[in-house]
């Protein structure tokens, strides 16, 4: 009987190492297992991350293409703004001439210089009446102007805004998880 648990235990100490190993199979398919599924999840980070990329570059693309567009409204609100500051200028001189004029007119005794500065008198404030009647047309086309530089600047202003929600979500990305303990 003794030779017998001797020999149970030789056959133990012997197989002990067989046994261990035994179970080191499934070890190694749960560390395969393990790392198949951390290479599928990187594989959807990558292809996560670059859609998210391909998505930033055509809003980039769309962008440079907005900002030309806002940048031509602007000159146009610009050469309509300079526009009507000539159309002032020229108003306020063309009233100082008149002035002068009526008051030229009036310390004039010759009939011939009168007659001149009447006819003189009458163009220029059919000019200035001229300039009047088109002034509002010119104030109309530079709030159109300033309308549409707002408009394309707000969607300038959306596509930036755009792009940085998609920059917040890469960012997001490349952060690594926090561990719980």
């Amino acid at each position: 009987m003794l030779k017998l648990h001797v020999l149970v235990l030789a056959f133990l100490f012997a197989a002990a190492p067989l046994l261990a190993n035994a179970q080191a199979p499934p070890s190694d398919s749960q560390t395969l297992q393990s790392l198949l599924e951390e290479v599928r999840k990187l594989r959807q980070d990558l292809q996560s991350t670059a859609a998210t990329v391909q998505r930033m570059q055509i809003l980039l693309y769309r962008i440079r293409g907005q900002m030309d567009v806002v940048s031509q409204a602007r000159q146009r609100l610009d050469e309509s703004q300079a526009v009507l500051t000539q159309m002032k200028h020229q108003r306020e001189q063309a009233s100082a001439q008149i002035k002068q004029q009526e008051q030229s007119f009036n310390r004039s005794d010759d009939p011939n210089s009168r007659k001149y500065i009447e006819e003189d008198l009458e163009r220029m404030k059919r000019w200035l009446e001229e300039m009047a009647q088109a002034e509002p047309e010119a104030q109309a086309k530079e709030a159109e102007r300033a309308n549409d530089l707002r408009i394309e600047q707000a969607k300038l202003n959306d596509f930036e805004d755009q792009l940085d929600r998609l920059h917040n979500q890469l960012s997001a990305a490349r952060q690594p998880p926090a561990r719980s303990r």
